[in-house]
């Protein structure tokens, strides 16, 4: 068996393996492309509000106090608004999504967590409802796909340059559907192919940290550790507000485009507050940590101190979703039709599969010498 006919083994029963797994990750991916546009279309009410003229934004403890009336019971994660005059803020817990207006403290929305299209959407993608089962079908389905991309840009390569023209368009004159098909599955492989790249190898930065070491030796950066939680000293008598938080980030760190502040998990852990900037590549945000009682400055993660490791882990979401600020819409549009492109690809390759093993051999013509005469005869076999 040649080399060639062991990579066709190999992205045959790879593709069988994970068909199903990759045509769902890739259709809840598409559909995922355009979450954000799809919230600003279906769902705007949740994140805009009637900005009164000359109007300052409330104390977020103002905020908190009506968010903490209306669901004592809920436990906040985090408090995340956009930097512009008509964004509200939205409170996030476990089970809702809370949007208050900035401006009146009043509820502009609630949403249920699992009730959320686009949150069960990305669900589906990570974990396919499963949990840590889920999570870790998807790990190595990750891992499979990437393979199965190298081995099927081998089989697409073409012999021939004078090849090359037939190996990039689908004969869709042919006689035959399965000619088609075969075509569709090489041709809009090999076109969507430098992106499924790019998403999968960003998917394995995601889920395997020996891609993460990699990257930090190729780049000459650190070798990345886990983050440690930062613990704070509680002091009788003293607190520090998110507000007085808030007012440190944006006064010694301006320009943010968005604000995510999460407040403290227990009496011992800080303030986190994030910081996003404009950026077109490369996701500059700001992180500080900040004791809850003096302010005290804990931690800070400065986009201007990013080491060449930091760039390629803080531009790894856009590049796996298509939102590269740079390429502006065109990305996305780009990247979503590569998702559906890869949604086909376990389609039609079941079916050459499937019309391969159906195919029903003739059996070989038998030819003998007929009697009393020099030609030749078909025989018929039995």
């Amino acid at each position: 068996m040649t080399i060639k006919k062991l990579i066709l083994q190999l992205h045959l029963w790879l593709g069988l393996a994970s068909g199903l797994v990759v045509f769902i990750v890739a259709v809840t991916g598409a559909l995922y492309v355009f979450e954000e546009e799809a919230r600003e279309l279906f769902q705007n009410k949740y994140y805009h509000v009637a900005a009164p003229e000359n109007a300052a934004r409330l104390p977020l403890t103002q905020l908190t106090d009506t968010f903490r009336a209306h669901f004592p019971k809920e436990k906040m994660l985090s408090i995340r608004w956009k930097e512009s005059k008509d964004a509200a803020v939205i409170f996030f817990t476990p089970k809702k999504l809370v949007s208050i207006n900035p401006y009146t403290a009043s509820i502009a929305g609630v949403r249920n967590v699992n009730g959320d299209f686009f949150t069960v959407v990305l669900k589906i993608h990570r974990e396919l409802l499963l949990d840590k089962i889920g999570k870790q079908i998807i790990r190595w389905n990750v891992l499979i796909f990437f393979i199965m991309c190298i081995s099927g840009l081998i089989l697409w390569w073409p012999r021939q340059k004078r090849f090359f023209k037939q190996a990039v368009t689908v004969n869709f004159k042919a006689r035959s559907w399965k000619r088609v098909n075969w075509d569709l599955h090489r041709v809009l492989g090999f076109y969507a192919l430098l992106v499924l790249l790019i998403i999968s190898l960003t998917g394995l930065f995601w889920t395997f940290d020996t891609i993460k070491n990699i990257v930090a030796f190729v780049t000459h950066s650190p070798t990345p550790e886990k983050e440690t939680k930062q613990k704070t000293k509680p002091i009788p008598g003293k607190h520090f507000t998110l507000d007085e938080a808030y007012a440190y980030a944006i006064v010694n760190y301006p320009g943010a485009r968005e604000t995510f502040i999460a407040p403290p998990a227990d009496s011992t852990a800080p303030i986190r507050i994030i910081m996003r900037y404009p950026y077109t590549l490369v996701r500059k945000q700001n992180t500080f940590l900040l004791s809850p009682y003096n302010g005290r400055l804990l931690k800070a993660d400065l986009y201007a101190n990013y080491t060449g490791y930091d760039k390629v882990a803080k531009s790894n979401y856009d590049l796996h979703t298509g939102r590269i600020q740079a390429l502006g819409l065109g990305s996305k549009i780009i990247w979503f039709l590569a998702a559906w492109m890869a949604a086909s690809l376990p389609v039609t390759g079941f079916l050459i599969w499937w019309g391969r093993r159906r195919k029903i051999k003739k059996p070989a013509h038998v030819y003998a010498p007929a009697r009393n005469t020099n030609t030749i005869t078909e025989v018929q076999p039995l």
